[in-house]
């Protein structure tokens, strides 16, 4: 069998891995142009007033030679750990996004802020200054355990990035589904 032909089938592999998962509506790989035009896109995340956001995720997956996208409902599983992070300029994590069913309290040395129902500020003197929103890249189990794949993370984009991923696959934009992608290297 040719380099090529085992390629193909190491990558419809992940497709049908994906595609098999709970929640996942749609799966396929996304092209060199679809790539690029996302990079651009990201490149110009928004900022929220002062903050920045750096989605660090996107930017990883990115880099792979192979970047599965999944378009999920909120059936899908949860991450296995936040995916939005408050870092201080000194890189001190000093809120994030709380997982299903997570509670935190404050301390004495630390009071906990919420922010909505799901994200957490933890207010420490000295801590905050050069704040800014961090995406980081996130593991996936599914494609990880797979022998075929190696350096595997995934992220989600930014809503614009959302948007341009669906009109360029043809899907609808419904705002009740959720994209992701799944970045790696082939074995």
């Amino acid at each position: 069998m040719s380099r090529s032909r085992v390629a193909e089938e190491k990558l419809e592999e992940v497709l049908k891995v994906l595609s098999k998962l709970k929640g996942v509506k749609h799966s396929f790989y996304l092209t060199e142009p679809m790539k690029s035009g996302l990079a651009k896109i990201e490149r110009k995340y928004p900022s929220i007033g002062p903050l920045t956001i750096k989605n660090k995720g996107v930017t990883e997956c990115l880099k792979k030679k192979h970047v599965a996208c999944i378009i999920k409902d909120k059936h899908f599983r949860a991450p296995p750990h936040s995916t939005v992070y408050l870092i201080d300029e000194n890189d001190k994590v000093i809120g994030r996004e709380l997982m299903p069913g997570e509670t935190i309290s404050s301390t004495r040395d630390r009071k906990v802020i919420m922010l909505g129902n799901d994200f957490i500020v933890f207010f420490e003197k000295g801590t905050g200054k050069g704040a800014h929103f961090v995406l980081p890249p996130v593991p996936f189990r599914e494609v990880e355990r797979l022998d075929s794949v190696k350096s595997v993370c995934s992220s989600s984009p930014s809503t614009a990035g959302d948007y341009f991923l669906r009109r360029c696959a043809k899907l609808d934009d419904d705002p009740r589904l959720a994209t992701i992608l799944i970045g790696f290297e082939l074995r």
